[in-house]
């Protein structure tokens, strides 16, 4: 029988409640599994109790992971959305990617579609007007300087409606996407647009925790690619316009000073204009590097934000 009255000392403190709950993962039989268990519970009532977590603070997060869960559907992944804009999408690319001299790596970014229509050399990845053209050429090339041939860049980016081609039904399937196989001296080029700042989707409970704090939803301009080669590591990069507003202030954190690269602002009747391109243009000269090791075909879709 409890007794009608106790003292302070029977009494369960926070503590003791942490180590039970750190505890009850002690018979997990996966090493890996029992480790990532124990810390999450650890760190996460570490949190709650570095702030003093209110019941009503509890049950306000609570709502903001049902109306994620919710809104998260086959073209809208907002729980990766939190993740990117914490800072920890970014955050485990640069614990996988450690330092290696190769092309730095940045988020995969939500609109990311496989299956890219492989494009020749100089081609346009743009299927309908979309802003300035933009040359991009340069190498591909190993650590030692060595010139890589036949590895295929993935590329994709936005137009100068703020909106990738999987944002707007009624855009052509392929637009403002390819992929491009180096020549034999490691050489490549396609003509992009210059790309612009975007929001990321603010509509939701992400949109509403960064309204509350004081945040932006903007990412500066960029274009993605994947690089990928037989015997080389892939990376997943941007390139940033060096002009673009937005650079340090990205809300998903991925600029990293080594992507960012000056777009040649260039006129229409520029010598060096490439056949295929009317108006005013840019040029971006960009050589990429990768590192020895497995070729695993690349990162993969882990879901998009919008």
């Amino acid at each position: 029988m409890i007794a009608a009255s106790m003292g302070a000392d029977d009494r369960t403190s926070p503590a003791e409640i942490t180590a039970t709950a750190v505890a009850s993962f002690d018979g997990c039989p996966d090493p890996r599994l029992r480790g990532l268990m124990r810390a999450l519970v650890e760190h996460l009532h570490a949190f709650a109790t570095e702030v003093g977590l209110t019941e009503d603070e509890w049950r306000a997060m609570i709502a903001e992971l049902t109306a994620t869960g919710r809104i998260t559907d086959e073209r809208r992944q907002e729980f990766i959305l939190w993740s990117d804009a914490l800072g920890l999408s970014m955050l485990v690319d640069a614990l996988s990617h450690p330092a290696t001299g190769a092309t730095e790596s940045t988020v995969l970014g939500p609109f990311y579609v496989a299956g890219s229509p492989l494009r020749g050399y100089g081609e346009s990845m743009a299927e309908e007007p979309a802003g300035t053209p933009a040359w991009v050429h340069g190498s591909v090339l190993a650590l030692d300087g060595a010139p890589i041939g036949g590895a295929e860049l993935d590329v994709w980016q936005n137009g100068d409606d703020r909106l990738y081609a999987v944002q707007r039904p009624e855009a052509p399937e392929d637009h403002l996407r390819g992929r491009y196989r180096t020549r034999d001296d490691g050489t490549y080029a396609f003509v992009a647009v210059r790309p612009v700042p975007y929001p990321i989707p603010d509509d939701g409970p992400v949109g509403k925790m960064l309204a509350a704090t004081g945040r932006h939803p903007w990412r500066p301009a960029h274009i993605h690619m994947i690089v990928r080669a037989p015997g080389f590591r892939p990376v997943a990069t941007h390139v940033f316009d060096a002009a673009s507003e937005y650079l340090d202030s990205d809300a998903v954190f991925a600029v990293k000073r080594s992507l960012v690269r000056r777009f040649v602002e260039r006129p229409a009747d520029d010598p060096e204009r490439p056949p295929g391109i009317e108006g005013d243009w840019v040029s971006l000269e960009l050589d990429l590097v990768l590192a020895p090791g497995d070729d695993c075909g690349g990162p993969v879709d882990p879901g998009r934000t919008a």
